[in-house]
């Protein structure tokens, strides 16, 4: 069977508390670089003046920045010339009525006569009962995203929409400091994200890696994509493991250069997908 084209890649990763700063900068530059997305989003960008500085590390894409009285912003980056048309929209309503809490970046593209949504989502981190309820209606506003672009009169099916980010899927902690009361553990509300993306028309996909944040509390599988069901990506894995998400970062590391990686670049790893057509 011939290998499907691949119409475009996304990369998705949270950079920590990005400010700038040069050697950093040409690190996180350097990382992008070796994968050559076509579109990427980065998150928790504090400093807008990151934009300027992206542009000139990467002066082959075209950017974009969220703007709001929110501490973190989420900067799109997409090659220009790649595609015929590109929109891009801030969600504010992924705020939830917080304005600490950040927008959804939504870019939108077209190639020939078909048109493709990337949601790049940093949803609210905890695992006390606000966030875990912030968390919950910003996926809840995803479903009905998908929904209202399934309902445009110009798209001849199902929205083609993907959803990347760190989605903090934490849990939920009884509010006393024991493990012992834990009421919803990460892998539940994983499995429940996964299930609600179903009902929705989407599917939560399968990555190379277990997990994609390192810190002092140890590993967390934090970062995760949603795709529509009709929308095909690449096997990045094997046969017997399929995987259409690829985690790189500090997962490929060991000794001194995951402490160096995570030290000085990120705790979180990226997640690349390829769409095919």
């Amino acid at each position: 069977m011939p290998r499907e084209a691949t119409l475009f890649s996304v990369l998705s990763w949270n950079i920590e508390h990005f400010r700038g700063g040069d050697a950093r900068l040409k690190k996180v530059a350097a990382h992008i670089l070796a994968q050559q997305p076509d579109v990427f989003g980065l998150l928790e960008i504090e400093n807008a003046d990151v934009l300027t500085l992206m542009q000139r590390e990467l002066p082959e894409y075209d950017f974009a920045l969220t703007d709001g009285p929110e501490v973190q912003e989420i900067l799109v980056g997409w090659r220009r010339g790649k595609f015929a048309q590109t929109v891009f929209s801030q969600k504010r309503e992924f705020n939830v009525g917080n304005p600490a809490l950040r927008p959804g970046a939504l870019l939108s593209v077209r190639l020939t006569d078909r048109w493709y949504n990337m949601l790049f989502l940093h949803t609210d981190s905890g695992t006390d009962a606000p966030a875990f309820g912030n968390r919950a209606e910003m996926f809840d506003k995803t479903w009905k995203l998908k929904g209202a672009l399934d309902r445009k009169k110009d798209q001849p099916d199902a929205a083609q929409l993907l959803v990347m980010g760190d989605l903090n899927t934490m849990g939920l902690m009884y509010p006393r400091p024991l493990k012992k009361f834990v009421r919803v553990d990460a892998p539940s509300e994983i499995a429940a994200l996964g299930e609600a993306a179903e009902k929705a028309g989407m599917r939560l996909l399968p990555k190379d890696q277990p997990f994609t944040w390192n810190g002092s509390a140890g590993k967390s599988n934090l970062d995760h994509v949603l795709a529509s069901q009709t929308l095909r990506l690449r096997n990045l894995g094997s046969a017997a493991e399929p995987a259409e998400i690829r985690v790189t970062g500090w997962p490929q590391l060991d000794g001194a250069a995951l402490k160096s990686f995570l030290a000085e670049i990120s705790d979180h790893a990226s997640l690349y997908a390829e769409v095919v057509g």
